[in-house]
């Protein structure tokens, strides 16, 4: 795995095709979001949304079917700013810039990260654990 942090908080995260990642997304203030709304977003696809406890893995409608039974926060994290998810079983096809954004903060935060899947026993794909797993503890700065 790969990690690539740019000043306009792009982050880049690369990893092999099937294993899990996680697309950090944090707050520097660590303020408790449990009751917050944050949306990920590959372009124009709804990857994953939680709004205050209701998300897509509870019933909420609308997620893409791409990313269906695959995507997943990290519930416990929450009380900490954390709102990073994890996509499972990666595809090439999940490769792109996704977003994470605090609409009714104020102001609104907006994090970036581009991700990069790699066909299996690509190069660049040899940091990936031997269970496929990955784990990442990265904070962002705030973007104003």
């Amino acid at each position: 795995m790969v990690i690539k942090q740019k000043v306009d908080t792009l982050t880049e995260v690369i990893v092999e095709e099937g294993s899990a990642v996680v697309l950090p997304c944090a707050l520097s203030s660590k303020q408790d979001i449990t009751n917050v709304l944050f949306d990920w977003k590959k372009g124009s696809q709804e990857v994953f949304m939680y709004d205050g406890g209701d998300h897509y893995n509870n019933g909420r409608p609308g997620q893409d079917k791409q990313f269906k039974d695959r995507v997943s926060h990290l519930e416990e994290e929450l009380k900490h700013g954390n709102a990073s998810i994890r996509i499972n079983n990666t595809r090439v096809s999940d490769s792109g810039n996704y977003t994470c954004l605090f609409p009714r903060l104020n102001p609104p935060r907006t994090f970036s990260v581009q991700l990069v899947v790699k066909k299996s026993g690509t190069e660049g794909a040899e940091e990936i654990g031997s269970n496929g797993e990955i784990k990442l503890d990265v904070e962002l700065d705030d973007r104003d």
